[in-house]
C-alpha cells in the first residue's frame, strides 16, 4: 500500500483499489484548484494501475460542501478564470464517470452543490442515513456548472430533479436512497463495513469486464437505442476473446469461484 498527497487530496493504492481522500475538513472539503489537481492525480493512478475501483471520500466526516465560494468570489472578477476552473472540475468529473474502473462515493455529512456533482459522477454511492445531499446552488444565487443539472435530471425523475435544482432542498441519506440518488444508505456506525464489503465485491471482478461494461453504459446514455444495442453486441464479441472471459468461463465449467489477475 502506498500513500501520497497531491494538492489537497490524499491518494493511496491498495491492490486493485485506489483511494482518494479530499483533505480540507476545516472548510468541509470545499473544492479548489488543489482538490481538482488531487482528484485528477487519483484518476491518473487508477488508470495507470488498471485499478478496478476508485473510492472517493472526504476527511473529517464530510464528503464535500461544493466549490470553495471564497475562491469563487475572488475568481468571478475574471470570467475566464472561472471558466477555466469549472472546465477543469468538469473534466475530472467526466474522467471519474467514464473511466475504465468502478467509481464509488462514500458520503458522510454534506454532499452539496459541487459535492453532489462529484457524487453524481460516481458509479456507486454509499451514504450514511444522516448525510445531507442535494444541489443547493440556488440557495446562494448560484447555478450548477460541473454537470449537476445534466446528471441529476438523467438520474432522477423530471419532477424530483427539477425540485432539487430549483428549491435547493437537501435530502437525508435515507431519502436519497429512496429517490435513487445514492445506491445504499446505512447507519453511521455501519459505514466502514458497508464500504469495505462493496469495495471488496467490486475489486473481485474482472478488470476487462468492468471497463467493457463502463463503455456499454456510456453508449447507452449517448446513442439511440438501436445503435447502443448494436454496439453492446460488438463489445461483447470483442470481450469474449479476452483472458478474463476465458478464465471466467473455465471457472464456471469447473464449478469454482473465478479469480482474475
Amino acid at each position: 500500500m502506498t500513500e501520497h498527497r497531491v494538492g489537497e487530496v490524499c491518494v493511496r493504492a491498495d491492490g486493485h483499489v485506489v483511494y482518494a481522500l479530499i483533505d480540507r475538513p476545516a472548510v468541509r472539503n470545499a473544492i479548489d484548484d488543489d482538490v481538482v489537481t488531487g482528484l485528477a492525480a487519483a484518476v491518473d493512478l487508477a488508470e495507470r494501475r488498471r485499478a478496478r475501483v476508485l473510492v472517493v471520500r472526504g476527511a473529517g466526516g464530510t464528503f464535500c460542501a461544493g466549490a470553495d465560494l471564497v475562491l469563487l468570489d475572488r475568481m468571478r472578477r475574471d470570467p475566464s478564470r472561472v471558466e477555466r476552473f469549472m472546465a477543469r472540475l468538469g473534466g475530472v468529473l467526466g474522467r471519474i464517470e467514464h473511466g475504465p474502473f468502478a467509481s464509488m462515493a462514500v458520503v458522510e455529512g454534506y454532499a452539496v452543490a459541487g459535492g453532489c456533482e462529484l457524487l453524481l459522477a460516481c458509479d456507486v454511492a454509499v451514504a450514511t442515513t444522516t448525510a445531507r445531499i442535494g444541489d443547493r446552488h440556488v440557495e446562494y444565487g448560484l447555478v450548477p456548472a460541473a454537470g449537476g443539472s445534466v446528471r441529476l435530471s438523467r438520474q432522477l425523475t423530471k419532477a424530483r430533479a427539477n425540485y432539487l435544482l430549483l428549491s435547493g432542498e437537501l435530502l437525508s441519506g435515507d431519502e436519497a436512497a429512496r429517490w435513487g440518488l445514492v445506491t445504499v444508505a446505512v447507519p453511521p456506525d455501519h459505514i466502514e463495513a458497508a464500504v469495505a464489503g462493496i469495495t471488496a465485491r467490486l475489486a473481485s471482478r474482472s478488470t476487462d469486464a468492468i471497463a467493457t461494461v463502463k463503455h456499454m453504459l456510456d453508449n447507452s446514455g449517448r446513442l439511440p437505442q438501436s445503435a447502443a444495442l448494436d454496439r453492446e453486441r460488438a463489445l461483447f464479441t470483442e470481450h469474449v476473446a479476452s483472458p478474463d472471459c476465458r478464465s471466467g468461463l473455465a471457472a464456471f465449467r469447473d464449478r469454482r469461484v473465478p479469480s482474475f489477475s
